[in-house]
C-alpha cells in the first residue's frame, strides 16, 4: 500500500509536469520588440488571500515552478540592451503585465516582486486590503515616493512612486525577506541603455554679440520617456546624467564650429548665451505642478526650464565642448554653475586652492556677460553640491 501511494504520488507529480508548456509573450519596451520565454506553470499558482502567511506561501510556490526560463530570458535582455535597474524593474513589470493578462494587480505585484528578489534584490511587501506594494532596498535618495525602514535598511515603494498617499495611509509589511542579503537597487543616471533611439527634432535660434545663430537640434526622445515614470533622485545625479548620443552628435559639432577660433573666455560666453537664450523659462511648479528636474535631453522636448534644468545643459556643454573644472552651486532658491576659466577676473569662488567663477547658464536672457554673479544671490549663503576636475 506505501509503496502504492509512493507512485501515485510520483505520477501526480510528473502530470503536472507535463501539463506545464513553455510560451512566449512579445511586447514593445520602448522602441524595441521584446520576446520572453516562460513556463506555463507560473500560471497555475493562483492568487493567494492577501495576508502575510499566504502572501509568504505564494513566494514559495513560485520558487517551486520551472521559473528559470524566465530569469534567463529577463537576464539576457537586461545584458543586450544595458538596462539600469529601474529599467530592468520597468521590463520585469511589462514582461508580467502580459504573462498575467487579465489578473489582479496584486497577482501581477507578486510575481514582479518574485521576479526581483530572484534576481539578487533584497526587497520587501507591503501590502493593504486587497493591494499588494513592492518595494526595494537601495542606498539612494529617494524623494516623493514611498519608503519603509527595515532592518536597518531603507526601502523604496517601486509599486506606488509619486503616491505620497500609500504612505499616509499606512501599511502592513510582510515579515519575510526573500533575499536578506540581496543587493542594493541603484536609481543613478549615469548610463544610457542600448536601445535604438527615438529622434525628435528641435529648431533654435540665439543671440550672440549682435549676431544670430540658428541651430537644428535631434535628440532621444526615448529619454523623455523614461524619465516621465523615474522617481525623483538627489539632484545632484540629474546633472551627471550625460547626454544622449543622438544629441550629442547633434548638438556638439554645431556649437564646435561656432567656437572655432575664440579666445577660452568667448568660447563660454557663447556656450552661456545658448542655454539662457534658447529656452523659455518657467519654473516646474508652474508648468508641471511638482518638481521636476531634467536631464539635457528633456531641456529640448519641453516648451519650458527653469534653473536645475539649465545648469545640467551647461554642466554637460562646458565638460564635453572645454572639459574645464566646474561647480555646482546651490543656493537657498537657485542652481547655478562656476568654472574655472584660465586667465580671467570677475566674481569667484575659491574652492580647494583654484578660483571659480560665477556662469549663470539661465539669465538673464539674451545676454552673454559671465564671472558675474546675479544681484539677487549677493550675500546669500551656498553649498558646493558636486564639481568637475
Amino acid at each position: 500500500m506505501q509503496i502504492f501511494l509512493h507512485l501515485f504520488t510520483l505520477l501526480l507529480f510528473f502530470g503536472n509536469l507535463a501539463q506545464a508548456e513553455t510560451r512566449t509573450v512579445e511586447f514593445i519596451f520602448y522602441t524595441e520588440k521584446i520576446r520572453i520565454n516562460f513556463n506555463t506553470d507560473i500560471l497555475q499558482v493562483v492568487k493567494p488571500s492577501i495576508e502575510g502567511k499566504s502572501i509568504k506561501n505564494h513566494y514559495l510556490s513560485l520558487q517551486r515552478t520551472t521559473h528559470q526560463s524566465l530569469l534567463t530570458d529577463l537576464k539576457l535582455q537586461r545584458e543586450a540592451f544595458a538596462l539600469s535597474d529601474w529599467l530592468y524593474a520597468e521590463l520585469v513589470r511589462g514582461t508580467v503585465d502580459q504573462i498575467l493578462s487579465g489578473r489582479s494587480n496584486a497577482e501581477k505585484n507578486l510575481l514582479i516582486w518574485f521576479c526581483l528578489s530572484e534576481s539578487g534584490f533584497d526587497t520587501r511587501v507591503t501590502f493593504r486590503d486587497q493591494r499588494v506594494f513592492v518595494c526595494v532596498f537601495t542606498k539612494d535618495e529617494i524623494y516623493e515616493a514611498p519608503l519603509i525602514e527595515d532592518r536597518g535598511r531603507t526601502f523604496v515603494n517601486l509599486s506606488a512612486i509619486a503616491q505620497i498617499k500609500a504612505d499616509e495611509e499606512g501599511v502592513f509589511l510582510l515579515d519575510f525577506a526573500a533575499k536578506p542579503n540581496g543587493r542594493a537597487f541603484s536609481f543613478q543616471l549615469g548610463t544610457f541603455p542600448g536601445i535604438k533611439p527615438l529622434l525628435e527634432k528641435k529648431t533654435l535660434n540665439f543671440r550672440f554679440k549682435e549676431q544670430q545663430f540658428p541651430l537644428e537640434v535631434n535628440f532621444d526622445r526615448n529619454w523623455v520617456r523614461i524619465m516621465e515614470r523615474h522617481p525623483l533622485i538627489d539632484e545632484r545625479e540629474y546633472l551627471k546624467a550625460p547626454m544622449s548620443e543622438v544629441l550629442r552628435s547633434s548638438l556638439l559639432p554645431q556649437l564646435t564650429v561656432l567656437i572655432k577660433g575664440k579666445s577660452s573666455t568667448e568660447a563660454l560666453e557663447l556656450i552661456t548665451a545658448f542655454t539662457r537664450s534658447c529656452f523659455k523659462y518657467k519654473e516646474d511648479k508652474e508648468f508641471f505642478g511638482r518638481s521636476k528636474p531634467m536631464i539635457p535631453d528633456e531641456v529640448f522636448h519641453y516648451p519650458y526650464s527653469d534653473c536645475e534644468d539649465r545648469s545640467a545643459l551647461y554642466y554637460a556643454l562646458v565638460k564635453e565642448l572645454l572639459g574645464w573644472p566646474m561647480l555646482i552651486i546651490g543656493f537657498p532658491d537657485h542652481l547655478t554653475i562656476a568654472v574655472s576659466i584660465p586667465d580671467f577676473n570677475g566674481d569667484a569662488i575659491e574652492y580647494q586652492g583654484r578660483k571659480y567663477y560665477f556662469c549663470d547658464p539661465t539669465g538673464p536672457a539674451n545676454s552673454y556677460e559671465i564671472g558675474r554673479l546675479p544681484e539677487e544671490f549677493i550675500g546669500q549663503e551656498y553649498e558646493i553640491l558636486g564639481q568637475f576636475n
